[in-house]
């Protein structure tokens, strides 16, 4: 499980920047890359466009970057500290259980509407699935979150339904983001439709869980 001080993609530069100038340049070269993986989609964009449009030599990207798979690590790992920040944020309202209750909605809408405005996040985890180690890295995101979220509302669950639940949680978390895929994919009344019978299926297990049985609706 990653140390949550570190992204995952830690390691996927080649060189680390101690100067400004050196740190200024890899943002310029990260920015250039999200703008064309919007604009064109990852497959389509080579190290040598993200040279000319980010104003350097093709030799200053390989300076820091081995490839591109690299660039895509660490756009990623850029894009979970973000993840990170509003999940801590929304965990953090958490006092009761009807908080905790709430909160897995209250954390896929989040996740949901930061998508739908960025439409190029969706064409960076897209090539995230696709790469194995990137999945690899992926998955250990999912359970870190998954942990984070446990560790702040075990107390609401009974003891004896603890493993379970920390085990739920890993699903519940790892199907929110293949839900927010589907969602982004399909049309709008298709869309809400299916976040709606998802926030369904994750507030009736967190029910369970918090009360020791399903809702009556169900």
């Amino acid at each position: 499980m990653p140390d949550s001080t570190q992204g995952p993609g830690r390691g996927s530069l080649r060189r680390v920047p101690k100067q400004e100038r050196s740190r200024e340049r890899i943002d310029e070269i990260l920015k250039v890359s999200m703008q064309l993986i919007g604009q064109k989609g990852i497959d389509a964009v080579t190290m040598k466009e993200i040279a000319a449009l980010s104003g350097g030599p093709i030799a200053s990207v390989y300076q820091y970057f081995p490839n591109k798979s690299a660039i895509i690590a660490t756009l990623y790992e850029r894009y979970v500290e973000e993840v990170r920040s509003f999940v801590a944020e929304q965990i953090g309202k958490i006092a009761t259980a009807e908080d905790a209750l709430q909160a897995p909605a209250a954390l896929f809408d989040l996740y949901y509407y930061n998508m739908r405005e960025r439409p190029s996040l969706q064409d960076l985890l897209n090539a995230i699935q696709a790469d194995k180690a990137l999945a690899d890295l992926d998955i250990a995101e999912t359970r870190f979150q998954a942990d984070v979220f446990y560790k702040a509302t075990e107390p609401f669950v009974e003891e004896p339904l603890r493993e379970n639940y920390a085990r739920a949680l890993l699903v519940m978390f790892h199907l929110s983001g293949a839900t927010m895929r589907l969602a982004l994919m399909v049309p709008e009344d298709e869309a809400a439709a299916a976040v709606a019978q998802f926030k369904s299926i994750i507030r009736a297990q967190a029910t369970y869980y918090f009360t020791g049985s399903f809702p009556d609706s169900l």
